[in-house]
């Protein structure tokens, strides 16, 4: 875990985080100033006031947010450390990132082609998981992407195609939600 901490306190892993990772919601916590929210390096706090949780937690996150760690690596290392249980309830999606698979409960709803070819949607996915899947979240596209609103509603559409048992929709304020919907058996 002290590898992980030097890995992740870097200026250039908190310039990533700060343009790549998070959205408004967590900049406007750290005060919309990437100096004042990461002074001499500190990313996990930086991390810890965005997000909240615990500094285990977060180093862990910004690991699996930048690429040091696999998310299956992220539930090992938590479960151990008794943050939080391995899986979360059958009710609520879960993003399986490496198989690139959406699950709700343990059946898949969701197969994402591949992480680059729906970099939009995988992002939203992403931004749900990390957050562990509230109802809704700010807008999870980077800055550049996020001054075209049309591109938020071109993924959350491309989201809900072949997607069942829930949907994706616009919150009202520039973010995505998430509903139930449940498929008719009728056809």
């Amino acid at each position: 875990m002290q590898y992980a901490r030097r890995l992740v306190q870097t200026d250039m892993i908190g310039r990533r985080i700060w343009l790549e990772v998070f959205n408004d919601a967590d900049r406007k916590r750290c005060h919309d100033d990437y100096a004042k929210a990461c002074p001499n390096a500190s990313v996990i706090d930086m991390w810890r006031r965005a997000r909240r949780g615990s500094e285990y937690r977060a180093i862990v996150d910004i690991a699996v947010a930048v690429g040091i760690m696999t998310p299956d690596r992220r539930e090992w290392l938590l479960k151990e450390a008794g943050e939080e249980a391995a899986r979360p309830p059958a009710d609520t999606p879960h993003w399986d990132r490496d198989a690139c698979k959406l699950y709700l409960g343990t059946k898949v709803i969701r197969t994402v082609r591949s992480l680059r070819i729906s970099a939009h949607i995988v992002r939203i996915l992403d931004a749900f998981e990390f957050a562990r899947w509230p109802t809704s979240i700010d807008d999870p596209m980077p800055k550049a992407t996020a001054e075209d609103p049309q591109s938020l509603r071109h993924a959350v559409a491309s989201l809900n195609e072949n997607l069942t048992d829930i949907r994706f929709f616009g919150n009202g304020s520039g973010g995505v939600r998430w509903a139930f919907h449940p498929t008719s058996s009728d056809g």
